[in-house]
């Protein structure tokens, strides 16, 4: 390169890195020059200046409380900004690369602006990235080579697994029903879909990534990111892909578990030690009880099984439920279809992002790239409500409840944040109001960020219809009132059926089959293991779903695991099981803290949350940090254990 074309290119760069750093958060900016200078008393000088400013981050499905209107000092913003823009001119290295737990907390909490309990900052550690498995157990003996993991599924939770055990030091195997990985994002193909969690936070600690083109990935995007951790890590070569996984065994004899699965039509049989079910919670799409549905000679789609070689345009199109699904479906069908009808048998709660459908800023997005530790204090500002919470939006307050009718402060300042932005965005059409007005708590059914949704239905061409679908007929569908609608095609946003493994036959000692075990109502210790069952994980277990985003959950939860078979390899063991006395505790305490949930006294909310028994049997009554700290490693008193022979 000449040397004046050398000279434009630094100074494109040095103009590209002023504006990124003057559009970025001081708050970030000043944490980032900790790292970068090592000067920890900046903290002390440059902090007080941002007491009660609000920050960044945070819930998309809460409200932050509110606070009076502050700016920081504009002389201490601008010497933040004058210091970076000095060091990243002379091409910096990290002085301060993993802050130690004191200096972390100091950065943390300014980060955040509140106060953080020691567990939530071990958490907070993890989830920015700074640190591996915050506890646990130091391994001092290599796993031997005949200890196999098998692990099934290849999504994020399947990922996440099997780099962690790689880490470890275990052989692994991953058995991926699909001819390539991600689990919901490999399958989930339909219109406008999208994570409803920022980026920034929807990404693996271990992997963060710093180039998202949207403040919301859209599924594609969100699909190949977990394609280039799975490359980055070189876990392909031991996945088998297009086998699917029947059923499982316990062979008492051989202390191993015979995994059976169906590949090209035969049954291939593998062993292992130990199992780990990575397959998520929500996998079999839900079909509604409808007559006739054979008979509909328009195209039947389901949000779950998406047929993208289907042409949609100017068909009058119906889409049945009002679901997160339905809500970037409908909003991406609307422009295709020559008239949209949406049938609502129940509204949620909509809650406002407007970043929700943008591409991240220019600026925003170098200083992520480019500037060291950007991306790991931005990613844990969207996690202050996890590390600082002490209950979930989802726990009554007695008190707030016996003066108010509420649920608890920090719910209704999100239900009227629902609420007025409903009202904002529906102004015109009162009638539409009262169709999407919930009469049930907020958050007794998980609420949807706003894609678009309410711009859809206020088109002249997209109509709200209350009621179920009944039956249907050659050209049209009608509801259990009775009302028809004529359509060219069908969209079936019915979600997913909450039946753990239904589909599977898994045997433990002496032959117990799980299914059975589970009737009526899915059960386990820690939401991860079944007496019975030894050396047999699950991830996204029944009562283990947090009100956090699911990399959380899998972080979490694989964390567990691996801190369990490090336990069996120490220990010599051959098998670790939990006892029946364990796992009812667990879920005696599990039930008596829901009974002061709203997901119990919510009324008339439907909500894949709820068994069909009425049972809650997907979340987790406590805070993330409880959760957390639950899986910091394996209590021994819980457990039966076998040692290996010799």
């Amino acid at each position: 390169m000449a040397e004046a074309d050398a000279a434009i290119v630094d100074s494109d760069w040095s103009a590209q890195m002023r504006a990124s750093v003057n559009a970025l958060d001081p708050v970030v900016a000043l944490l980032a020059l900790v790292h970068l200078t090592g000067d920890r008393t900046l903290l002390a000088t440059h902090g007080p200046a941002f007491d009660g400013v609000p920050r960044s981050g945070g819930s998309s499905f809460s409200a932050k409380a509110a606070q009076a209107p502050k700016e920081p000092d504009a002389a201490i913003v601008a010497d933040i900004r004058a210091r970076l823009i000095a060091v990243m001119e002379s091409e910096p290295t990290a002085v301060i690369t993993t802050p130690d737990r004191a200096l972390f907390k100091q950065m943390a909490e300014f980060c955040i602006d509140a106060p953080i309990s020691p567990d939530g900052l071990g958490m907070g550690r993890e989830a920015a990235g700074f640190v591996v498995g915050e506890g646990g157990i130091e391994a001092t003996k290599v796993p031997p080579d005949d200890f196999e993991v098998l692990i099934v599924g290849a999504g994020m939770m399947g990922i996440v697994a099997a780099v962690r055990l790689k880490q470890a030091g275990f052989r692994y195997k991953i058995i991926e029903r699909n001819t390539g990985v991600g689990g919901t994002w490999f399958n989930n193909t339909y219109p406008n879909v999208a994570v409803d969690t920022p980026s920034v936070e929807y990404s693996i600690s271990f992997a963060q990534n710093s180039s998202w083109s949207k403040y919301y990935p859209r599924g594609g995007e969100y699909r190949e990111y977990l394609d280039g951790v799975a490359r980055k890590y070189r876990i392909f070569d031991e996945i088998d892909f297009e086998t699917e996984f029947t059923g499982c065994r316990w062979d008492a004899d051989a202390l191993q578990w015979v995994v059976t699965t169906r590949r090209g039509g035969e049954e291939v049989t593998y062993r292992a030690r130990a199992v780990v079910m990575a397959l998520g919670f929500l996998t079999r799409p839900s079909f509604p009880d409808v007559e006739g549905l054979d008979r509909f000679k328009g195209p039947v789609l389901h949000g779950g099984y998406w047929d993208d070689s289907v042409d949609l345009s100017g068909k009058k199109i119906v889409v049945v439920g009002t679901g997160a699904s339905s809500a970037q479906i409908s909003t991406g069908l609307a422009d295709r279809a020559s008239h949209l009808t949406v049938i609502q048998r129940q509204p949620n709660y909509m809650m406002p992002d407007p970043r929700v459908m943008q591409n991240v800023d220019p600026n925003e997005l170098w200083a992520l790239e480019n500037i060291p530790y950007v991306t790991q204090w931005s990613r844990l500002q969207w996690f202050s409500s996890m590390m600082t919470r002490t209950t979930t939006p989802a726990m009554i307050d007695p008190e707030f409840r016996a003066k108010t009718g509420g649920v608890s402060p920090t719910n209704e300042a999100a239900r009227q944040l629902s609420i007025s932005y409903m009202e904002s965005k529906l102004a015109a059409r009162p009638d539409l109001i009262e169709k999407v007005r919930p009469d049930f708590p907020f958050f007794a059914k998980r609420p949807i960020l706003d894609c678009g949704y309410y711009d859809t239905l206020l088109r002249d061409d997209v109509d709200l219809v209350q009621g179920e679908l009944k039956n249907c007929e050659e050209d049209a569908i009608v509801l259990s009132d009775g009302t028809r609608i004529e359509c060219d095609a069908l969209v079936l946003a019915t979600g997913y059926t909450l039946e753990y493994f239904s589909d599977f036959d898994i045997a433990g000692r002496d032959g117990v089959v799980l299914q059975d075990l589970w009737n009526p109502i899915p059960h386990a210790y820690k939401g991860m293991e079944v007496p019975g069952f030894p050396n047999f994980f699950i991830t996204a277990g029944p009562n283990s779903a947090l009100a956090s985003s699911h990399t959380v959950l899998a972080e979490q939860q694989v964390h567990y695991v691996v801190k369990c078979l490090k336990r069996m390899v120490e220990d010599d063991l051959a098998t670790m099981e939990v006892t029946q006395q364990a796992c009812d505790a667990f879920n005696d305490m599990l039930q008596e803290r829901m009974e002061n949930t709203i997901w119990i006294q919510s009324g008339s909310a439907h909500g894949y949350y709820r068994h069909h028994t009425g049972k809650i049997v997907l979340a987790f009554p406590g805070p993330n940090v409880e959760y957390w700290k639950m899986l910091r490693r394996p209590e021994m008193s819980d457990y039966a254990v076998e040692p290996n022979a010799g």
